[in-house]
């Protein structure tokens, strides 16, 4: 024999033993892949967390969206639904509204026992309430995924004492508190109204008003003019009348509705080219009533407001003529009228400052806009 290996044998075979085997392909997938999962497996997602949802929309907020939206984005932004009526966990959600066009939303997030561990206050502005969900959602997220909080800074280190030779560094001031939102607001109004059963006719006429505006309270100071109407007497003689007076009205504000009380002062007067009337100098005219009207908004400046008066008249005004020594009465001002009108409100202090204002109400309330 000459040592060399009989044909067909494996030359890398060891002496007195059988050649090595090779792992099943499928055998060997399966091991680089546990490999590589095995990092991903031991940084994967936190455990879920359960929550109840008690999510409510105060009166003036009945056009946000529903519940639905909210519970759907949070699940989208955390990768499932939190929400479970039994969980131990509960957040409250409340959204209402603020001044003008403001949509405010309040989320706590109370523990097992009841207690407060997470709050925020959000606002959005133009009466644009999906955008405000939208950001409860994402505020939402970082409550309840535990990875996502801001941990809490470590104590500070208490400042090293002064040298003998050198004075102590003087105490830090406090700070200043945020400015908030100046009240009352300053509003003005121009506007049209037809009255009935005031005059002999059915007028019309401009009015001017000025009110300080709280935000459920205002009280306003009314110029109005009831344009001359004319009526003929005996079917030729003609005669007009109108009514200058100025009028007192405080209001109560709910949302977009409100009542008012108000006292009307002023003159009315008479005059006719055909008679002698008796009545010709201006006569005192006091009334008062009633008021209720809508203001829907259209801007944060600018606002629509129509409403109705009912008149209760208080002095007596008759209107007579004299022919030929004898005294007669033409006309006798009802003691009950209404008026209707359309009235444009522009918000002077809005005018005036309301990038102040609202840079103002950011910085108090802490929420991104």
């Amino acid at each position: 024999m000459d040592g060399r290996a009989p044909r067909g044998a494996r030359r890398d075979a060891p002496p007195g033993g059988e050649p090595p085997r090779c792992c099943p392909p499928h055998a060997c997938v399966a091991a680089v892949a546990a490999v590589l999962l095995l990092p991903w497996r031991a940084g994967a997602a936190p455990p879920r967390v359960a929550v109840q949802l008690q999510y409510q929309r105060a009166p003036g907020a009945e056009h946000c969206p529903r519940e639905r939206l909210l519970r759907e984005e949070l699940a989208q932004r955390l990768g499932y639904d939190p929400v479970d009526p039994e969980a131990d966990v509960a957040i409250k959600a409340l959204v209402f509204r603020g001044p003008d066009r403001e949509m405010h939303a309040t989320l706590d997030l109370h523990d097992a026992a009841g207690a407060v561990t997470w709050s925020r206050h959000l606002v959005a502005y133009n009466n644009d309430c999906r955008e405000l969900v939208l950001n409860m959602a994402l505020s939402l997220r970082v409550a309840i995924d535990p990875t996502l909080r801001v941990q809490p800074a470590p104590p500070a280190r208490p400042a090293p004492a002064p040298l003998p030779d050198e004075p102590a560094p003087p105490p830090d001031a406090p700070p200043e508190a945020p400015p908030r939102p100046a009240w009352p607001k300053l509003k003005a109004g121009l506007d049209g109204f037809v009255s009935h059963g005031i005059l002999q006719a059915t007028s019309a006429g401009p009015a001017l008003g000025i009110a300080l505006r709280y935000p459920s309270f205002s009280l306003g100071l009314e110029g109005r003019f009831d344009l001359p109407v004319t009526f003929r007497v005996d079917g030729t003689a003609r005669v007009s009348t109108w009514l200058a007076a100025a009028n007192v009205v405080p209001c109560a504000q709910v949302h977009r509705l409100f009542a008012c009380g108000f006292v009307s002062f002023g003159a009315m007067s008479s005059s006719s080219p055909d008679l002698d009337l008796t009545t010709e100098a201006p006569s005192f005219w006091l009334a008062l009533g009633p008021r209720a009207g809508l203001e829907v908004p259209i801007s944060e400046q600018i606002g629509v407001q129509l409403y109705g008066d009912i008149v209760i008249r208080a002095t007596p005004f008759i209107l007579t003529h004299t022919s030929n020594g004898t005294e007669r009465a033409l006309w006798e001002a009802p003691s009950l009228g209404g008026r209707f009108g359309l009235r444009l409100v522009v918000n002077l202090s809005a005018l005036r400052g309301a990038p102040a204002q609202r840079a103002a109400l950011v910085r108090s309330t802490g929420a991104p806009r």
